[in-house]
């Protein structure tokens, strides 16, 4: 093997190495944040934190971010919510529940992990908070904060509303970045 071969051969094999470090790392937090999900009491009031890339123009260059922090619940039933017989009683929504996202998704571990059947992508399924509490929210760019306003060109306009009026949502796990009690001290908005 000539030298230039064996440099090659090393490099890959450190790239290979660091990538295989990466992903055990990526398991490691996915599988602790499933883990973290599955230990939360079912229905308790939790702090949920998340920052996901925002949707933008496609012009825009920058990286663009939105974190969000809320008081929430997982592993509820969504049709024992008061809410949601309400709103089923009202013809607000369907007698009975739909397919998630139009039979696009199924429950990996149900009532917690969703996965979509295209992309494989892994969701936790969280639910509002019972009482008033409002999330808080934090752009960036750049991993700078920045006002909502400051982006107003960027975003495209899915990014814009300001209401959830939804009983549940959705949240890439990959995305989540806490899951933990009330009156814990709460994360800065990273």
């Amino acid at each position: 093997m000539s030298l230039f071969n064996m440099k090659l051969f090393i490099n890959q094999n450190e790239r290979d190495e660091k990538m295989t470090t990466a992903i055990k790392s990526a398991t490691a937090t996915v599988n602790d944040l499933i883990d973290e999900a599955m230990m939360t009491r079912k229905g308790v009031n939790v702090r949920l934190a998340w920052r996901r890339s925002c949707k933008v123009k496609k012009t825009v260059t920058d990286f663009i971010e939105k974190a969000t922090v809320a008081v929430g619940r997982i592993g509820i039933e969504y049709d024992n919510q008061a809410a949601v017989i309400a709103k089923r009683e009202s013809g607000e929504l369907p007698e009975e529940s739909q397919p998630i996202w139009h039979g696009k998704g199924e429950w990996l571990i149900y009532p917690y992990l969703i996965k979509h059947v295209d992309t494989n992508q892994l969701y936790l399924r969280l639910y509002k908070g019972t009482g008033n509490a409002i999330p808080k929210v934090q752009f960036y760019r750049n991993d700078l904060p920045v006002s909502k306003e400051s982006l107003d060109a960027e975003l495209l306009s899915s990014e814009k509303s300001t209401e959830k009026d939804g009983d549940c949502y959705c949240v890439k796990l990959e995305d989540m970045t806490m899951i933990g009690k009330i009156g814990v001290e709460e994360p800065e908005l990273a």
